[in-house]
């Protein structure tokens, strides 16, 4: 097994591991009971972990597809021209694929 992602939060190595696995790539989530209460600094990261060694470079690429952390970016919906976040696929509003 090789670490391929080690993330700030419990949620974004969650939303790693989901991504992984639905592209193919069975994984591991690691250290993800070692955070602390919230407000307090996490002891050890969480970490996505790839069961297979050659499954590495592959699970670097679909990670690096994933954007995080840009809420404030709007993408406008090319039917109805509704503004979403960046981070939609389909419109909120019509639907539709962005």
């Amino acid at each position: 097994m090789k670490r391929a992602y080690s993330a700030d939060t419990l949620i974004d190595c969650q939303l790693v591991a989901d991504w992984l696995h639905g592209n193919g790539v069975p994984c591991e989530i690691f250290h993800q009971n070692a955070l602390g209460a919230v407000g307090e600094l996490p002891v050890t990261s969480p970490e996505v972990w790839v069961r297979r060694d050659s499954d590495l470079s592959l699970a670097r690429q679909l990670i690096s597809q994933i954007e995080f952390g840009d809420s404030d970016k709007t993408i406008f919906c090319q039917h109805c021209r509704e503004s979403n976040p960046a981070g939609f696929d389909i419109c909120w509003k019509c639907q539709l694929q962005l």
